[in-house]
């Protein structure tokens, strides 16, 4: 296997992930969750609620590129809602919970870079392209620009503008067309080993697993623990 700075070297462009890999919620979504479930007399332990979103998450993904209207969003956030509630043992508590965290996420969620993000990709982007390719919505462009990464990267694709998501190749493939640019060619760096890695890899690009708590030290890819680690290689 190649190490870091050979694949990077080796490589035309870097495109990168954005939740969980440029981007990060601040607060975080169990802290929103524990605030909404408090407003209802409950305390629950941020450990539990971080582990009921992992469940959720890897259960229910969301795909940006089939919800296309308000109403979609809505039901797909009511189930998500409620898979987490499952998650937690509190089923009984969902209904009510529901609104609350929906006028929560709405007025407290912000899109932040992680401290490493910017000064990466202006590291990167002095030897090569960088590009940001992400399961979203069509607002990505807007959530980035907010966190001040936009004029850091050149292409900045949704899945919901490219009719796919990761990790089904067509997202990926659609992507590199966009950019007129041999797969094999592209680092792809994410923090999801299905859909980063696995996609990625099967689209015929080199993955790189932002792996931030080592939690899969035995992946059978390539693997940093920071954003930075991709500039401090050798």
């Amino acid at each position: 296997m190649l190490s870091i700075a050979e694949a990077i070297r080796s490589s035309a462009a870097v495109v990168f992930d954005c939740a969980g890999t440029l981007l990060h919620l601040d607060p975080p979504s169990e802290v929103i969750f524990r605030d909404a479930a408090a407003e209802l007399g409950m305390e629950l332990p941020l450990p539990a609620i971080a582990h009921a979103y992992e469940l959720a998450e890897f259960a229910m993904k969301m795909k940006s590129s089939e919800l296309d209207s308000d109403f979609a969003k809505a039901a797909f956030y009511r189930a998500f809602n409620k898979a987490l509630c499952s998650a937690l043992g509190i089923m009984e508590s969902a209904e009510r919970l529901h609104p609350i965290l929906t006028q929560l996420f709405a007025s407290r969620r912000h899109w932040v870079a992680y401290d490493d993000a910017a000064e990466t990709l202006r590291v990167l982007g002095r030897h090569m392209p960088v590009h940001a390719l992400a399961n979203w919505d069509r607002g990505l462009e807007d959530v980035l620009r907010r966190a001040g990464l936009r004029d850091l990267l050149g292409h900045a694709a949704a899945s919901a503008e490219l009719g796919a998501e990761k990790p089904s190749p067509a997202c990926f493939d659609a992507f590199c067309a966009r950019i007129q640019m041999d797969p094999a060619r592209i680092v792809y760096v994410g923090n999801e080993y299905v859909a980063d890695v696995v996609g990625a890899r099967a689209a015929g690009m080199i993955p790189v697993l932002v792996d931030r708590n080592d939690r899969l030290p035995a992946a059978d890819c390539l693997r940093v623990r920071a954003l930075r680690d991709l500039i401090r290689a050798d």
